[in-house]
């Protein structure tokens, strides 16, 4: 199967609420030199299946409750005096009855008080209801960074040799709301011109997370030419209609590479 197609089918499974991690080790397999059968497909397709009948259970259970709701609002504010009354003569079964003024001496009994109550608890009913129909990441965002060689921040080499392998390490988080398949272009570039810079990329790394997922790669290079140079890598993003483009997301590190060019 083709790995566009298989992203949207992926993304199309998350989109309806169903837990796609398997989905996800299988693609990431397949960035990583495997292959993907139909059985990708299958699974994409029965999983997607099940989260709509899901989801279409779910919103009859929740419109039944607020249908319900709304009704006992409606009994409790037509019948309110009924139920005060009610409540007054179960704790108060040895009081003694007085005469008054036959004004309401509580707001419950107030008119506009009871409407204002009545509105707030819709309102709140509303927004209950739109938060489990339509959740959404409130800042999405995507981040790379670049760790040293015991895969923690710090620890950078600042001076390396000619041909010498440099080890260091990539991080990648997802807080996009959805599914992202993202691809990395290390570069090495001489230049101070920002990214994302024309150069050909020396290495290029692929990778699928989940909403909130991170992963943490590792990331090895050398220098053939001596002079300041800087290591970029520049984080790009996979769409479902398949255009990739540049995230903004960067990082770099400039080193001083001596010793007889390789």
């Amino acid at each position: 199967m083709d790995l566009l197609e298989a992203y949207r089918l992926l993304i199309q499974a998350a989109e309806a609420g169903a837990n796609v991690t398997g989905l996800a080790d299988m693609f990431n397999e397949a960035l990583a030199g495997g292959r993907l059968g139909p059985d990708f497909g299958v699974l994409a397709a029965r999983l997607t299946a099940e989260a709509e009948q899901a989801r279409a259970v779910s919103l009859a259970v929740l419109a039944a409750a607020l249908v319900a709701a709304g009704v006992l609002a409606f009994l409790l504010y037509r019948y309110r005096r009924t139920i005060v009354g009610w409540i007054w003569l179960a704790v108060w079964r040895r009081g003694f009855l007085r005469p008054g003024s036959g004004k309401a001496r509580t707001l419950l009994f107030d008119e506009e008080v009871a409407a204002v109550v009545v509105a707030v608890a819709v309102v709140l009913l509303a927004f209950i209801a739109a938060l489990e129909l339509r959740p959404a990441v409130a800042e999405p965002f995507s981040a790379i960074g670049l760790l040293g060689p015991g895969g923690k921040i710090g620890g950078y080499p600042s001076n390396v040799s000619a041909g010498q392998p440099v080890r260091l390490y990539i991080f990648l988080y997802n807080h996009m709301g959805r599914p992202v398949w993202y691809v990395v272009e290390v570069k090495v570039d001489n230049g101070t011109a920002l990214p994302p810079l024309p150069n050909t990329p020396v290495l290029t790394i692929q990778r699928l997370l989940l909403e909130g997922q991170n992963w943490t790669a590792p990331l090895t290079i050398s220098f053939n030419y001596t002079g300041r140079w800087r290591l970029v890598a520049e984080l790009w993003e996979v769409y479902p209609n398949g255009t990739t483009a540049y995230t903004g997301q960067y990082v770099q590190l400039w080193l001083n590479v001596t010793g007889t060019p390789k």
